[in-house]
This record gives structure tokens, sequence and C-alpha cells, in this order.
């Protein structure tokens, strides 16, 4: 054979064969090519599926974290140069940066010794440039520090902007639009904190008089703050008395003037409430039976007219409202006088 037809032949077959490689070289290669790719965008779908989540969860964080009132904890989603839009309330205003930040956070956790949240509807999540931006209507139920008596509920309107810095989801800008409800308007039927506290006031009111009835020095001198003021106006127990040793010493002279004490209020007491204090006016007649003694073997019952005036104290750390003001303001007169027909009775003007 011809030498140079061999080598033709033999050149011809290397060509087929490297073409036919490099051919299946090529489309192994446009395979694993077409794989990543759509591994790529199945990890970009799951990616874009996800990353609201994350800023959803962020949210869910920062309002938990105010609830909380862990202002470190609050300020860690921030931003350096984060903003701050504080629309309603005392502390309206914008406030700029971690430092005025934390220092309104600080300012608000101080005001309320209880919080606690919901969101009223789902918050939603939508795309930003290239993070996101997540509003919901909030309720906060906080109990203010300086007067707890008074639960109410913050509704607010939450718009917080995520947007990536240093490769993770930051707070760059916040809208806190608050306005402060009655428990009852959120709570259709529930009663406003105000009628619940005078409730509460009338209360101890009430009990205060029947420990008088009942003539137990000890429970009436509990129903007191350590340095109360009893004003008695009327007999032989006319003074002021300061302190609980005094007030004690004096109901317990009261007690041993009658062996028997009944009482009722006239007509409903009157309560006024004014922050953490309340004012109770009641017109009250107790009808008492006297010991008998020497100078007056044979006592007879009469009635005590009574206005009294009392000015009660929330105190937080007992929860409870205490008495730190009463005017007692005592007139004897007999029983006929409220019991048409009743025979007359005589007393001693100046046991009472």
């Amino acid at each position: 054979m011809d030498t140079k037809l061999v080598v033709a032949v033999i050149l011809i077959v290397v060509l087929a064969a490297s073409t036919g490689y490099f051919a299946y070289a090529y489309s192994s290669t446009n395979s694993k090519l077409s794989a990543q790719q759509a591994t790529l965008s199945q990890v970009q779908s799951t990616l874009s599926s996800v990353q609201p989540q994350v800023a959803l969860a962020l949210a869910m964080s920062h309002w938990n974290n105010i609830a909380i009132e862990n202002v470190s904890a609050i300020m860690e989603e921030y931003a350096p140069n984060a903003t701050l839009h504080w629309v309603g309330g005392p502390l309206t205003g914008t406030y700029t940066g971690t430092s005025q930040i934390s220092s309104t956070w600080t300012k608000f956790t101080n005001l309320y010794e209880a919080v606690f949240w919901y969101a009223i509807t789902p918050p939603t999540v939508t795309k930003n440039g290239n993070g996101f931006t997540v509003v919901a209507p909030l309720q906060f139920v906080v109990t203010p520090t300086s007067d707890p008596i008074h639960t109410y509920i913050l509704n607010v309107t939450e718009t917080l902007d995520y947007q990536p810095v240093n490769g993770e989801y930051m707070l760059v800008n916040e809208i806190w639009a608050v306005k402060p409800l009655d428990l009852s308007v959120a709570l259709p039927g529930y009663p406003t904190s105000q009628a619940l506290q005078t409730q509460m006031v009338l209360a101890q009111a009430y009990a205060h008089w029947n420990a008088i009835g009942i003539e137990n020095a000890t429970l009436i001198t509990s129903e007191y703050t350590q340095n109360a003021l009893l004003m008695w106006e009327g007999g032989p127990l006319s003074g002021n008395y300061t302190g609980l040793q005094a007030i004690n010493q004096t109901w317990t002279r009261f007690s041993n003037l009658y062996v028997y004490v009944v009482w009722y209020a006239i007509m409903p007491p009157t309560v006024t409430l004014s922050g953490n204090t309340a004012k109770v006016v009641g017109y009250l007649q107790f009808v008492v039976f006297p010991f008998a003694t020497s100078s007056n073997p044979h006592p007879h019952s009469y009635v005590l007219n009574v206005t009294d005036t009392l000015w009660y104290q929330y105190v937080p750390a007992s929860a409870s409202w205490m008495l730190y003001q009463e005017i007692w303001a005592v007139h004897p007169i007999p029983i006929s006088d409220v019991a048409p027909g009743y025979t007359p009775s005589y007393y001693n003007t100046t046991a009472m």
C-alpha cells in the first residue's frame, strides 16, 4: 500500500476520533453547566422566597424586644446611621443615629413597668430596593410606671425599612405612629380603667367603715399608710393624729366606748380619681350601743351622724389603695331623729 495513503488514512481516523471526543467533552461540560445554572436558579428562587421571611422575623423580634423592654436587644437591629420617626405622645420627634434612638427607647421603657403586644393583622413585607419594608398595625398593652393602676393600649402603626448592611439586613428607617386607647375601646363591653379603679377605691372605703363597725382597731389601722393623718372633728376624741400608732390608739379608744356598732351609708358615697390618688366622701350613720359606766349605768343606743372624707394613695408595692388622710366629722343624735316614732333615748354628748 502506498505509504502516503496509509498516513492519510491514519490522520483521518485520528481527526475523527478527536472530533468525537471534543464533541462529547463539550456536550458533557454543557450539560454540567446547565445543571449548575438550574441549581443556581433554584438557590436564587429559594433565597427570594426566604429573604422576606428574614425581614419579618427581624420585625417580630424588634416588637418583642420592645415588650421585653430590653434596650440593648432593641438596638441590635439598627444600622449605625438609622432614623427613628416617633409620631404621637410625649416622645414625638425624629431621632438619628444609635445614640439618640437608644436614648428614646430608654425613655419609653422607663414609662412602663409592663408591656404586652400583638399584631392586629399579619404584617406585610414588600421589596424595597435591595431590602424590604415591613408594615404592621400593632397593639401594646402597657402599665405605666407612674400610674400602674391605669393599664391602657398603645395603638401603633409600625413601618420598618430593612436594608443590607455589612452582609446582613439592618433597620435603617422606622416610623412608630402611636395613639393611646382605653381598654374599653379595644374591648367592647369591658369597663374603663377609670371605672375599675373607682370600684376598687369604693370597696376600700366600704371595708374601712365596716372595720369600724367590727371595732377591730388593728384591722382599721392596717388600711393607713405609715405617716397617715386622721383628723377627728367632734366629741372627746377631737384632734389630729399622725402615724399608725396614734391612729391605732384613737380607734382603740373609740372601740372601747361601744359594745356594739352597726352602720349604713345614707346615700351612695362619691369617688373622685386623680391619677394615683382618690377622694371618697361618705355620709354615714352609725348606731352605737355604749358600754355601761358608773356615770351611765343604763346607757341607751344613739346615732353618730358622720361625714367621712377619705383620701387614698395607690401603692404599687402592694398593688392596693391606702389611706393617707381622713377627716372624721361626727355629731351624735337620738335615734328618734332618724326613726320617727322611736322612743327618744338619752345619751352622753361627750361620749362619741
